[in-house]
């Protein structure tokens, strides 16, 4: 990694990062403060039934944590977050070959291989940041907003454990096609497109038994945030298969950007 190119890169792609963490966490403020540690009934019960289990919806929950969960985790901060994910892929990578930054930066004596790596390394860190931030900010808020919450600390840190490992899998596919095409578009339909199948594919799996077999060709099915708040979730075996595949994907992205022919 080279330093100096990963301090002009964050200081390229930072507004993008700031934006993101200031709607997520307000968001996440909003929903805390939603709760009511009085309500017998569940919020959502006025959205249609299938609507409900699309979104997950229908597992129940298990007190502030589930609640947070149900009305933040499984719904707005995936969907945010994937946009970062490709957005941010494809600045730090197809952009730069798309409007010919790239050739100056490769002239310079840094290799391939380090530009790859500290491109990445900066997207990695923009996202754990991110989490890091919210999580902190969700702990910091919840005693601040609620009186006496029936709130789970270590479950809430165990969902943006699996957040930010389930969005360094998909960073880290964005990544990988950032450095396979020379187009910034080709790279925004190839991440975007392969995210949208994902999140349908979950979604038709929870509306219909018939359909679970397609929660094996989404990688969103290993993020269960209902499941860790109600604590029935192991997520060691998830975390470790996150852990691998980001790693593998980003390892590839390097390999293929250090190998293939560019438009320089």
């Amino acid at each position: 990694m080279n330093k100096a190119l990963f301090a002009s890169t964050m200081l390229r792609t930072y507004k993008l990062f700031s934006i993101f963490t200031a709607l997520i966490l307000f968001y996440l403020i909003v929903i805390i403060s939603m709760f009511s540690s009085s309500a017998e009934s569940d919020p959502f019960e006025m959205l249609p039934e299938a609507m409900r289990d699309a979104f997950g919806m229908g597992e129940g929950m298990s007190g502030l944590t589930g609640f947070i969960a149900t009305g933040f985790y499984g719904v707005t901060f995936v969907l945010f977050m994937i946009i970062l994910c490709i957005i941010a892929a494809n600045q730090l990578m197809a952009s730069l070959v798309d409007r010919g930054s790239m050739a100056y930066l490769l002239a310079t004596p840094v290799s391939r291989s380090k530009v790859a790596v500290t491109q990445a390394s900066v997207l990695i860190a923009g996202l754990f940041g991110l989490v890091l931030v919210s999580t902190l900010a969700g702990i910091a808020a919840v005693p601040v907003l609620i009186e006496n919450a029936d709130f789970n600390r270590s479950a809430f840190i165990q969902i943006n454990i699996m957040g930010f490992l389930l969005f360094f899998v998909i960073s880290g596919y964005a990544f990988l096609f950032s450095s396979l095409f020379n187009d910034a578009k080709q790279s925004l339909v190839a991440s975007g497109g392969l995210s949208a199948a994902f999140y349908l594919f979950q979604m038709l799996s929870n509306m219909s038994e018939n359909l679970e077999w397609l929660d094996y060709l989404t990688v969103l099915t290993l993020f269960q945030p209902t499941e860790i708040a109600a604590g029935e979730a192991d997520i060691w075996p998830n975390a470790i298969g996150l852990g691998l595949a980001g790693s593998l994907l980003y390892a590839l992205a390097v390999y293929i950007f250090k190998r293939r022919d560019l438009p320089l």
